[in-house]
């Protein structure tokens, strides 16, 4: 069956004084500044200090979703806010929730470690020391020592050592949200009019964001139907009961981790975790792509248990990338393949944000964006070649930077069109970009001043599992649902940034002060931390040539995207969509397949039994699916801050 479109709201009809009213008022300015930040300070304290669920966790966060259910339920009426005014809270909200701990705290991590965990084993000093640059690293001294070990009694904190390096990286931060935010803009009405990419990841906000009904008890219309309570009231029963553990380890709990699906010794198991939530976000996922997730998922399962069987292997897997390498590389042609058939069909399109930006073309309309084609297409040709020069900057040889940052552009932009067509909560890279470039050019020629940019480089480009340009074209998305004052939402999305960025770094340095950042776990003293620079020793060590087995996976997956693609657009019948066969076997992807399978399965009988009526029917059922696992996780995340500090518990889905 083909795509079924959301029933999303659409845009503001008639020009009454709701409608006109500017999303951008005091409330909804301070309301989302403060969400914002809070988001990104309640990322970072759940993971490092109460060590309980990961409030910044996946593309679509509890910090940004359950204090949106509060605002809507408690201060919408008493503040008179409208629904523009609800998008512009929530929005700032989704993009502060990126940035906490997968990547700003990685981000100072990894300009941390380099003096602070260099030991004579591990090598560091030998290979990195002459050719690190001083002006984006932490020197050694008390301020570093301090900040892993905690302040001592009657010291203040040494902010001054901070200044030079954070300011380095703030400009890098900025060139890369510049990019993120640029591209967004440029492809938005490419995704959304000409393509009518469904974004299902974002039917549940949508809907806490209905209109008002004049005869409902709720302010949101959805909760007045007893259907989603139906689904709302499964998911938090569930980790409402398993909750009462927390205080009773020997209490049965609900369990939502089964058996797992396995061929035989050689072949990775399917796990088969029961994510209510994954099985919500899936109901709204066009039946094609759901279909190719899972089918597709099962035939590289099967794949790796071949390649086993013969001895076939990539080479060493990688670090924030898909495992095993095989499977990672032949994703990461997909990705590339999509990428450039996308860019292909928006050919059009781009030229005419070209004609408009270079030209002024009167015919190209953009008073629909929130900031000018000209503006859009400057900004990212400035914070591109910014991103460059940062990186020839660091040491990086010019034939590296090309290949290193089309990579980043391949991975960003390819899981944000994943993430925008499949509504996958969850996706990391199928292959991280410096490998990505290091196969193809080898290392057996690249200077010991490159490897440690390259090293450098993971401070801004490593973990993908929360990442800005998802957050970006999803808050594009739902500002196109307004009718006016467009040009104004621009404001709120770069104070969002401004605003997260700043906290998330005071808030991070200074919590490692006042407890010690050795104790913040993987990302600042273990394997984390580590892998970068334990990678540049590994690799220096073991130079190697151009990798052509990894180059043959990618080979392999370009051109079975490629020709799944072409018999997608020849044959109308053709089942198999070629996002299921680039995200289908990615981590953690590969970990939620069978919830999207049931989701899958219950749909497609839906659809059989009732058609789309009986699909819309269903709808309130798995949005509350999808609410009471936001709820029951804010809810445990106070259980755990009021009576388990610091031993805090994880709910489903936050492991």
């Amino acid at each position: 069956m083909g795509a079924i479109q959301n029933q999303n709201i659409p845009p503001d009809e008639g020009a009454t004084e709701e409608t006109m009213k500017s999303p951008l008022s005091f409330w909804s300015l301070t309301l989302g500044t403060g969400l914002c930040v809070l988001a990104t300070i309640a990322g970072s304290y759940a993971r490092f200090i109460l060590h309980t669920t990961r409030l910044d966790q996946n593309h679509l966060s509890v910090a940004a979703v359950f204090p949106l259910v509060l605002i809507a339920l408690v201060l919408t009426r008493p503040l008179k806010l409208s629904r523009g005014e609800l998008i512009v809270i929530f929005s700032m909200a989704l993009i502060g929730a990126t940035m906490p701990t997968y990547f700003i705290g990685k981000l100072i991590a990894n300009f941390t470690v380099p003096y602070y965990l260099a030991t004579p084993e591990n090598q560091w000093a030998e290979y990195f020391d002459p050719f690190l640059p001083g002006w984006i690293v932490m020197p050694k001294g008390e301020a570093l020592r301090w900040f892993f070990e905690g302040l001592p009694v009657g010291a203040t904190i040494p902010w001054d050592a901070w200044w030079i390096p954070c300011f380095w990286w703030l400009t890098v931060i900025a060139a890369f949200y510049g990019c993120c935010l640029c591209l967004m803009v440029i492809l938005r009405k490419q995704w959304v009019e000409h393509e009518r990419i469904n974004y299902p990841l974002m039917e549940m906000p949508l809907a806490i964001l209905e209109e008002p009904e004049e005869a409902g008890f709720f302010r949101i219309p959805i909760f007045n139907q007893p259907l989603f309570w139906a689904g709302f009231g499964l998911t938090l029963f569930i980790i409402l009961w398993n909750m009462i553990s927390y205080f009773n380890p020997t209490f049965p709990t609900i369990p939502w981790r089964f058996e797992p699906i396995s061929f035989g010794r050689l072949f990775p198991a399917i796990p088969t975790r029961l994510y209510l939530m994954v099985v919500g976000f899936g109901y709204f996922i066009n039946l094609d792509i759901s279909f190719s997730l899972w089918v597709f998922n099962l035939l590289t399962t099967l794949e790796i248990g071949f390649f086993n069987q013969f001895g076939y292997k990539a080479g060493a897997d990688e670090e924030y990338s898909t495992t095993p390498l095989a499977m990672g590389s032949q994703s990461m042609g997909a990705f590339v393949v999509i990428i450039l058939v996308g860019f292909w069909m928006a050919r059009r399109h781009i030229a005419a944000v070209f004609r408009k930006a270079f030209h002024g073309d009167p015919e190209v309309d953009d008073s629909d964006e929130i900031m000018s084609y000209r503006a859009a297409v400057f900004g990212f040709l400035a914070c591109g070649v910014y991103l460059f020069v940062f990186q020839l900057a660091t040491g990086m040889e010019f034939k590296y930077v090309p290949l290193f940052l089309f990579g980043v552009l391949v991975m960003y932009l390819g899981l944000t069109r994943v993430i925008a067509e499949t509504g996958l909560i969850t996706i990391r890279a199928p292959l991280m970009p410096q490998p990505f470039a290091m196969f193809l050019q080898g290392t057996d020629g690249l200077t010991q001043q490159t490897m440690v940019s390259i090293a450098l480089s993971y401070s801004w480009c490593s973990d993908t599992k929360t990442t800005i340009m998802p957050a970006l074209a999803h808050s594009v998305r739902l500002y196109d649902t307004l009718r006016f004052h467009k040009r104004r939402l621009l404001f709120a999305v770069l104070v969002a940034m401004a605003a997260g960025v700043v906290a998330t770094f005071l808030f991070t340095i200074y919590m490692g002060y006042m407890d010690g950042a050795a104790n913040y776990g993987g990302i600042f003293e273990g394997g984390l931390a580590r892998y970068p620079w334990d990678n540049l020793v590994k690799k220096s060590k073991e130079a190697f040539g151009i990798q052509w087995k990894p180059i043959g996976y990618m080979a392999i997956g370009a051109v079975v995207t490629g020709l799944t693609t072409l018999m997608r657009y020849r044959y109308s019948w053709w089942p198999l969509h070629p996002i299921g066969f680039a995200a289908g076997p990615v981590y953690p992807v590969n970990r939620v397949i069978f919830p999207i399978f049931i989701a899958w399965a219950t749909k497609s009988v839906i659809l059989k039994l009732g058609g789309i009526r009986a699909f819309r029917a269903g709808r309130p059922f798995f949005i509350g699916l999808i609410l009471g696992h936001f709820v029951g996780a804010g809810m445990s995340f106070a259980v755990d801050m009021i009576w388990f500090l610091g031993q805090g518990h994880s709910i489903p889905f936050s492991d």
